[in-house]
């Protein structure tokens, strides 16, 4: 199972005062502030093994996490939680620990109150320490049967070690898988620098299992393996050297079963091998019991052998050691030192699936069902049972009865089957409206005609460009290996550090792949960082642009991606990465769907009143999430009818708490246009038309606060309770401090973001040009006039300068004059005359009709607009022309645009005489 991160900076600690500063550099319910903490703990007396009782530990554990999350933090891991196990996955929380100190502390105790037991034995956790590099994460690869090294230097001048029990120990561990073939293991002994880079040399090892001493310098922050020198004595190799030497074999897995080999934050041997790009390394912070330590490597190794991520293998081994040792000092000793993307190391052939046989295309009215594993099966009963599903996507047989055909799933399967890929597929909606059930549908339909990878990008959150592209190709060939079997013979492993790089590998994966088409349906779009999300998708681009001809090998791909808000901006304008998508918007269930769902109330014989159904329905809008959840809290609850009065009591309980309600509500917080298009809609009556072309509508669509309506309507009964009350509340001075001050937080944000949209308009020489960026400035900046909105019909073919804009019907009595609407356009006078400008406005508006024309200019000086009033002639529309400058100045102290306009119209009239 795949992970989402959760990643926790804990740095520059003051050893006297006991403090230090932490932030949630990023998690899928978004990041924090820096923040203070306080751990007053002698660290000295609690780092490394101690004598401390299950309930000493719980209580540092306790300690630790209440030091290391305040509120804010702890209240993002929640939400990350709840996200995870909605989209299905894990959550990985990633300790990014920048003090050697604060690094010597046992962070693997961390205890989670809420659920009263540590958070390493919660089967949805991952819990390992992260170094951040600048270099891109290493890339994962392929392999046969796991190959373990075990290497054994015991100095005679070191105490003693009794490596012949332990390596019995690791031989009893590994025996079984051995004799099955899942394991190769070899030995070296008394090793050497030689003898280690002779055995490296021989067997290429997968881990390397290391057992002896090891040495960490305080004072030099530097950690040593002690080898052995001919002599036998202590021949300490530096951890650069080990790293460099492991790295070169192509070790993906480092094993330290050595004493202190954890300690040290930044220059200790553990995370200097994850430095020189070792994905994995597991470390001992102590010694640990004999039995507890076969127990371990056994639960590790198998979990290994059969492919499961490191972070899983980890798990396994606590559980294992902590079945035969409930001693804290035991299972809490590994430390995972992590540089995978995602914890898969490699893929094992031992657990292929067989390749599926291909038939004959399947048609669009077919409707087959994919596997669940029982694992999947064990999840969703625990998620309340299959009758209402709220979390995670709907795969399999058992939930045949929640599986609604949406009319785009339709669509999508003709667009998929045509004879050639004339364009990739974007799906659009808010979330938790069924895009990944769409998705992983679409591909059960597909995969027996083509070949389906499904990529989640989730887990690709705060990597780079590198590690994009590194993840994509693992994917890629891990599931054609699984698919194809031995029809498939993947390319030569290289390292993808440019998109020219990923170009060339698909083309040579497109040359090997027996199949006529190859479909790679991506999901979580958003999850990319702005600057990745740019060079991955142009690089998509290229590759489309690469493809059209049908002989080319590349045509072979279609690519389908699921998004919401970041996926609408990819896909919109000309100049857009993945404009050359064909956009399908996910609509909400009709009455019938939600019918559909609420008849699974009678296979618990539960009657429904048909007044409920309507109620349902009417309180829910069709929103799939909320449909569920309103069925799911009755079921819980037992009732012995749905009625009206049952649907209502649920629908109280949703909205005192809501995950899917509060996601939407947070959303609104951090964008101020939209908050404020929203309440103008909502509270003030507004009757806004609805068009894509408005990017403050848009947005509000993705959010999931609108449905696309004339007018706009916000999206459903149970949402526009849940706003109004907040909108209330906002208003009332109860959430964020004094009424004036959050007046002027959210001015100083949206004038902040408009002169950023301004900046982004701009060419390199200061002047507007048109296009999408241009247009997407006029539309934000004139959302501030609650008398204009983006028309949306009169753009859709518009030239790239001019914006229309749609004066609305309660505009008020000044600007009621130049209905129906009004033109926005954008001029550099230094290359125009006033009277080449209004000639060319009147030339654009005469299909319009439209009287009024704003002209938003760089190079204006005085007199120009006494110029272009002097050369209307009778008839034409009326020029208001808007110097660049005086916008400028406008945005910068925050002026009132429509009392600005008011005043400029006025001046330009004046000017007609």
């Amino acid at each position: 199972m795949d992970y989402l991160s959760f990643d926790l900076r804990l740095g520059e600690w003051n050893p006297t005062q006991r403090t230090g500063v932490a932030e949630v550099l990023q998690s899928p319910a978004g990041e924090s502030e820096r923040y203070d903490f306080e751990l007053d703990l002698d660290i000295d007396q609690h780092a490394g093994r101690r004598g401390r009782s299950a309930a000493m530990a719980a209580e540092l554990g306790r300690i630790l996490a209440e030091s290391a999350l305040n509120q804010s933090s702890l209240t993002l891991w929640h939400e990350s939680y709840q996200i995870a196990r909605e989209r299905n996955r894990r959550l990985r929380l990633r300790l990014h620990i920048e003090s050697w100190d604060l690094g010597r502390l046992p962070w693997e105790l961390l205890y989670d109150a809420r659920r009263g037991d540590f958070l390493v034995f919660d089967p949805m956790v991952s819990l390992v320490r992260y170094v951040r590099l600048h270099a891109a994460p290493p890339t994962p690869r392929q392999a046969g049967p796991l190959r373990v090294l075990a290497a054994i230097a015991s100095p005679r001048d070191q105490l003693r070690l009794d490596w012949e029990d332990e390596l019995g120990y690791l031989y009893d561990a590994l025996m079984e898988l051995d004799d099955a073939g899942q394991v190769c293991f070899s030995v070296c002994e008394n090793a050497t620098h030689e003898k280690l880079h002779l055995a490296l040399l021989d067997h290429t090892p997968d881990v390397i299992h290391f057992i002896g001493h090891a040495e960490y310098d305080e004072e030099k922050h530097l950690g040593f393996l002690a080898l052995e020198d001919e002599e036998g004595r202590s021949a300490p190799l530096p951890a650069a050297d080990a790293a460099r030497m492991f790295r070169r074999y192509h070790t993906n897995l480092v094993v330290l079963n050595a004493c202190q080999t954890a300690q040290g934050a930044w220059a200790g041997l553990a995370p200097a091998l994850v430095r020189a790009e070792i994905p994995a390394v597991v470390a001992m912070q102590w010694p640990v019991e004999d039995r507890t330590a076969i127990c371990f490597s056994r639960s590790f190794y198998k979990a290994l052998a059969l492919g499961k991520s490191v972070d899983e293998c980890v798990s396994e081994g606590r559980l294992g050691a902590s079945a035969v040792s409930s001693d804290p000092n035991d299972w809490a000793s590994p430390v995972l030192f992590l540089r995978s993307v995602n914890g898969q190391l490699w893929t094992s052939t031992i657990d292929a699936r067989q390749k599926r046989p291909r038939q004959t295309p399947v048609a669009t009215h077919e409707l087959t069902r994919t596997a669940t594993s029982p694992d999947q099966e064990t999840a969703m009963m625990e998620d309340g049972g299959i009758h209402f599903k709220t979390r995670g996507p709907l795969l399999s047989p058992a939930e045949e009865e929640l599986i609604v055909d949406r009319r785009e799933l339709r669509r999508a399967l003709r667009i998929a089957q045509q004879p050639s890929v004339t364009q990739y597929m974007a799906f659009l909606s808010a979330r938790q409206t069924g895009k990944t059930t769409l998705l992983l549908r679409l591909m059960s339909l597909l995969q027996d005609q083509y070949a389906c990878v499904f990529i989640d990008l989730s887990v690709l959150s705060a990597q780079d460009a590198r590690a994009c592209f590194r993840f994509v190709a693992f994917r890629l060939v891990s599931e054609l290996r699984a698919l194809l079997g031995d029809e498939f013979t993947p390319p030569e492993a290289r390292q993808m550090e440019s998109s020219v790089d990923l170009l060339e590998f698909l083309r040579e994966v497109a040359d090997r792949v027996p199949m006529s088409r190859i479909i790679l349906l991506m999901d979580e779009v958003g999850a990319l960082s702005p600057e990745v999300s740019d060079t991955f998708f142009n690089t998509l681009r290229t590759l489309f642009t690469q493809g059209r001809g049908l002989s080319n090998q590349l045509a072979k791909y279609l690519f389908i991606f699921s998004g919401a808000v970041d996926l609408y901006t990819l896909t919109f304008g000309t100049s857009s990465p993945l404009n050359i998508c064909e956009k399908i918007y996910l609509r909400d269930f009709d009455r019938e769907d939600t019918a559909k769902i609420v008849r699974q109330f009678e296979s618990l014989g539960v009657p429904v009143a048909p007044e409920a159904l309507d109620a349902i329905y009417d309180l829910t809008g069709g929103h799939p999430y909320l449909t569920n959840r309103l069925c799911a809290l009755m079921e819980e609850d037992a009732v012995s009818e749905v009625s009206v009065r049952e649907v209502e009591r649920a629908a109280e309980e949703i909205l005192i708490e809501d995950d899917n309600i509060r996601h939407v509500i947070h959303e609104l917080q951090r964008r101020p246009l939209e908050r404020r298009r929203l309440r103008s809609i909502l509270i003030e009556g507004r009757k806004i038309p609805f068009s894509r072309n408005d990017p403050v509508l848009a947005s509000l669509e993705m959010i999931g606060a609108i449905r696309p309506t004339q007018p706009c309507t916000v999206r459903n009964h149970l949402y526009e309770r849940a706003l109004r009350a907040y909108f209330e509340t906002a208003d009332g001075d109860t959430y964020a401090g004094s009424a004036a001050d959050e007046l002027f937080d959210e001015r100083d944000e949206m004038y902040a973001r408009l002169r950023a949209l301004r900046a982004e308009a701009l060419d390199e020489r200061g002047r507007y040009t048109g296009g999408k960026s241009w247009q997407t400035f006029v539309a934000a900046l004139y959302s501030l006039v609650p008398a204009f909105s983006i028309h949306p019909l009169m753009n859709a073919d518009r030239d790239r300068t001019g914006v229309m804009l749609s004066v609305d019907e309660e505009a008020g009595e000044y600007w009621e004059t130049y209905r129906p609407a009004v033109r926005v356009e954008c001029c550099d006078l230094t290359r125009t005359s006033a009277t080449e400008l209004v000639a060319q406005i009147a030339e654009r508006t005469e299909e319009d009709d439209t009287q009024l024309a704003f002209v938003i200019a760089t190079g204006a000086r005085e007199g120009d607009q006494e110029a272009i009033s002097q050369a209307r002639r009778q008839g034409q529309p009326h020029v208001v022309l808007i110097a660049d400058e005086e916008l400028v100045t406008l945005l910068e102290e925050h002026g009132d645009l429509d009392e600005f306009l008011r005043n400029r119209v006025l001046q330009a009239r004046l000017y007609e005489g």
